[in-house]
């Protein structure tokens, strides 16, 4: 099990036993209508929000957190990539490469199942060998996003001797 990292700080897996991530991109976009009513979508940048409930019980130790500077926030729940009909797919140069978060790759086959397969990594670039019967490849990462650091929440039950607590990141 590979530890969330905010900065240096790394949250004890008995902080995080329970823990959501939620990924969202943000940005300036809106559609606009021409006089004939059809839309025109404009884009100026888009960047990622992230999202991290945890539970467990310790507490975190989030205050650790300098929320005046950027800290690079190394996940723990993977993003996929879909791969081409050469089983390639482009990754992120922003991920995590410590041991036990290198990308993998899985094939999915026709009747819903997934497999784990091997993959060549070159650079950015991921091949993933074939498999018999796939009718779908992903490749799957771990993000490594440097980010501006909301002040964080939390909170405690004494009865159940649980602690909770979310951070907003927004990337930088």
């Amino acid at each position: 099990m590979i530890p969330l990292k905010i900065g240096d700080l790394e949250i004890p897996s008995r902080a995080s036993m329970d823990l959501d991530m939620h990924y969202e991109q943000i940005g300036g976009e809106t559609i606009l209508r021409t006089l004939s009513g059809a839309g025109i979508k404009q884009m100026t940048w888009k960047k990622l929000r992230i999202s991290i409930q945890g539970s467990g019980w310790s507490a975190p130790g989030l205050q650790g957190i300098d929320t005046t500077l950027q800290h690079d926030v190394a996940c723990i729940i993977p993003r996929a990539v879909t791969a081409d009909a050469s089983r390639q797919a482009t990754l992120p140069e922003a991920r995590r490469s410590d041991t036990n978060a290198e990308p993998w790759a899985v094939a999915i086959l026709q009747n819903g199942g997934a497999v784990n397969t091997g993959m060549t990594l070159v650079g950015n670039l991921a091949t993933a060998d074939a498999v018999p019967g796939a009718v779908l490849y992903q490749v799957l990462y771990f993000p490594l996003v440097t980010c501006w650091v909301n002040r964080p929440t939390e909170s405690g039950v004494r009865g159940d001797a649980t602690y909770s607590w979310e951070l907003i990141c927004e990337e930088v």
